[in-house]
């Protein structure tokens, strides 16, 4: 049996997985025109970022330490933006897999996993603000 809250939290992730693979193998999937989230870099990061924390959250009842959670998700987010590019390469024709889309994908789940890890340790050692 699942913890408490662990069923939608994993429906929660599976959803985002999907999403993610539609964007990723559709021929022309929706693009911001302006700004910063125009650029496809950006999107990447954006969109494995969120993923990594969706991952981790997923994980936080079901693994511990809680900080292991967090790993798994990012482990999860890496392997996953790998296979996604390699779909992209091998299995669709209006689609390239990219190395650089590959990068932006592991920076953004990099990128969450360590600002988990520094609010992480900011709960662990608050500084004294009395003195």
């Amino acid at each position: 049996m699942l913890p408490a809250g662990s069923p939608f939290r994993l429906i929660c992730l599976i959803a985002a997985v999907l999403v993610i693979f539609w964007l990723s193998i559709t021929p022309h999937p929706p693009v911001p025109q302006t700004g910063l989230l125009s650029w496809d870099k950006i999107q990447h990061a954006l969109a494995y970022a969120v993923l990594t924390l969706i991952a981790g959250w997923a994980l936080l009842p079901l693994v511990r330490p809680s900080l292991r959670a967090w790993k798994f998700g990012l482990i999860f987010t890496l392997l996953y933006g790998g296979l996604i590019e390699v779909l992209q390469a091998y299995l669709t024709s209006a689609r390239s897999g990219e190395m650089a889309d590959m990068l932006a994908n592991s920076l953004g789940g990099l990128a969450a996993y360590g600002l988990v890890r520094l609010i992480s340790a900011q709960r662990k050692n608050p500084k004294d603000t009395h003195g």
